[in-house]
């Protein structure tokens, strides 16, 4: 009886025993992870000038609410955050003219920018000769230029279907070759010459030169700026002849002047004047030359005062006659 009752009490300690052996030890709470640090798009360069390259201290850059001034070397940094993509830009300060532009979408990188600094700059005068303001300035129109070298096509014949002189057609030739390279600053020349009795007009690529003996209205008409445009030219008429010559030399390097991008200045030196000038040739003045680089810096489309447009502008054929 005694042996039972001792059993038990051993089964007893056995299952206590057992059961404090079970027991899991206590665990520690559980804690949320630690959040990877915040991601940003780095975007840093210098902020130089568009006329004559120096670096601009002390501008404002701002793109997605946040802005940087940049220091004495004209340096900026913007922390973005991460997957900005297409930001707008704004360059602002005293002394230049405030610019908008956009950062294209990409990784952290370096980005340069420029801007046009007063004093050295005249807006008035870009606005002439990049945006039709001598003409129209009430429609201002966005930069027009090319972005490739054209191909020329000279059409052999006039409106009446008469033959032109070989060395006239030869002449708009040399004359085109010479001058395109300069009316882009270097940074093309003419892809080709065809001749013939056809025309390009409408075609992307393509100059067309025409000619036409009606003399009532101009000596020279050009579309500006614009890709399957026409220049035309008054063949062998009075006032727009120029002794021998059947055709100006200087109308020609004008209505280039316009089939390359360029408006009228309004300033009475300059080949584009639109003032009329009756001198047989003249060449575009350094001013014009300078302000043509200013309009190769900036992409077509960009709308006054300084604004870039987001993708590549579609503009509407526009034709000045002369």
């Amino acid at each position: 009886m005694g042996f039972g009752t001792t059993g038990r009490l051993l089964g007893a300690a056995a299952l206590l025993t057992a059961g404090c052996g079970s027991s899991s030890p206590s665990q520690p709470t559980p804690q949320p992870p630690t959040p990877p640090p915040a991601q940003v798009l780095t975007l840093s360069g210098a902020v130089t000038a568009t006329n004559g390259g120096q670096a601009l201290a002390d501008v404002r850059v701002e793109a997605a609410s946040v802005s940087s001034t940049t220091d004495g070397s004209g340096r900026y940094s913007l922390n973005l955050p991460a997957g900005t993509s297409n930001a707008r830009f704004t360059i602002s300060g005293s002394g230049i003219v405030t610019r908008t532009g956009f950062f294209a979408n990409g990784p952290s990188r370096s980005v340069d920018l420029d801007a046009f600094a007063l004093g050295a700059f005249d807006p008035q005068y870009f606005r002439a000769i990049a945006r039709n303001g001598f003409e129209e300035p009430t429609v201002l129109q966005p930069v027009r230029r090319w972005t490739r070298g054209p191909m020329i096509y000279v059409r052999t014949v006039d409106d009446t279907g008469a033959a032109i002189l070989p060395e006239v057609l030869q002449q708009v030739v040399a004359l085109s070759s010479s001058l395109v390279p300069l009316y882009s600053g270097g940074r093309f020349g003419v892809a080709g010459f065809e001749q013939g009795t056809e025309t390009r007009r409408n075609q992307a690529g393509w100059i067309t030169v025409e000619w036409t003996r009606n003399a009532t209205q101009f000596c020279g008409a050009a579309h500006v700026g614009q890709e399957g445009g026409a220049v035309t030219l008054t063949y062998d008429q009075p006032g727009c002849s120029c002794g021998s010559q059947k055709i100006r030399p200087r109308t020609v390097k004008h209505e280039l002047g316009h089939a390359m991008g360029l408006w009228h200045s309004g300033q009475s030196v300059d080949l584009m004047s639109g003032l009329g000038a009756s001198e047989c040739d003249r060449n575009m003045t350094a001013r014009e030359l300078q302000y043509l680089e200013y309009i190769y810096r900036r992409p077509v489309g960009n709308t006054d005062p300084d604004n870039d447009p987001s993708s590549g502008a579609l503009l509407m054929p526009i034709r000045v006659i002369n």
